[in-house]
């Protein structure tokens, strides 16, 4: 048995609810597309459909010359989930020269309102079948949606294989709160880290009460449920409040090329203070990390 299904299979107490596990967030906080009150007429579109969706979908964005040198190099590596890293871009430029177009870079930064920074990615070429949730609650509380994820394809996206699902209009509501959630673990999956990458397992642990707290939700509110199915190029970048998942395929196995990678506002992450930037000025953190 995974480790996934002990912690799912774990569940101490009784249920627990999303308004038990989320708090609204004072806008004063919030970047300023997220804040009541804004002159939407004065917003460009990508900007209006990230205050109105959640989501910016970006159509034969991203430049053949920087996906195919990418695809070329994680084709050298056979595990279908990717590097067993969380920043595998400080060892493979090819996935940095893409993760940091500047062109992309220009629109979160339109987006969020402060130039962002590359801290996370994941190169699965299958669906990571992860069930609804929000990034930014993963994050220290100041971060506040001051956060981006982007899905790049990096082939056309059969329906068949898993692909990203989002609930739209999502990001409005109410954020999981990290310490809401570690509430209901104990010190030691609290405290927990893979070995070799350091990452936190604690996250693990807690989609046993997250997971059906979170499907109520989705559930209730009625909003549409949207699949990103894009072409080689095309870019979905999402708010770091937005319910989303990789959704079970129909065909397990069948490959879903893409590249998945999170970023933050420079100004908003001090617990991640060593950085570099690379020769277009896009900014990305520095770890420790073993390659894997």
């Amino acid at each position: 048995m995974s480790l996934w299904q002990k912690a799912l299979g774990r569940r101490r107490g009784g249920e627990v609810t999303f308004a038990e596990l989320s708090e609204n967030i004072d806008p004063a906080l919030l970047p300023a597309l997220d804040r009541p009150g804004i002159d939407e007429s004065k917003l460009m579109p990508e900007q209006r459909s990230w205050r109105r969706d959640g989501v910016v979908e970006l159509f034969n964005f991203l430049p053949d010359d920087l996906v195919d040198a990418y695809i070329a190099r994680r084709a050298q590596h056979a595990e279908p989930h990717g590097w067993h890293m969380p920043t595998p871009y400080l060892h493979v430029p090819e996935l940095r020269a893409l993760a940091l177009y500047p062109p992309l870079l220009g629109v979160l930064e339109s987006l969020i309102g402060e130039k962002m920074m590359l801290h996370l990615a994941l190169t699965g070429w299958v669906s990571t079948e992860r069930s609804w949730h929000q990034d930014d609650y993963l994050n220290p509380p100041y971060v506040c949606s001051w956060y981006a994820a982007v899905w790049m394809a990096l082939d056309d996206i059969h329906p068949d294989s898993g692909p990203f699902e989002y609930v739209q209009g999502s990001h409005r509501w109410p954020l999981l709160r990290r310490e809401k959630v570690w509430r209901h673990l104990t010190g030691e999956e609290r405290a927990r880290r893979e070995p070799g990458t350091g990452i936190n397992e604690w996250p693990t642990y807690a989609q046993r009460f997250v997971t059906p707290a979170v499907e109520k939700q989705v559930e209730h509110s009625g909003m549409p449920i949207r699949s990103f199915l894009g072409k080689k190029g095309d870019v979905l970048i999402w708010h770091g409040r937005l319910m989303h998942r990789g959704s079970l395929p129909r065909a397990p196995g069948m490959p879903r090329r893409g590249l998945i990678a999170h970023y933050s506002g420079v100004n908003h992450r001090p617990d991640m203070p060593d950085r570099a930037q690379d020769a277009n000025g896009g900014v990305y953190a520095l770890f420790d990390h073993e390659f894997l």
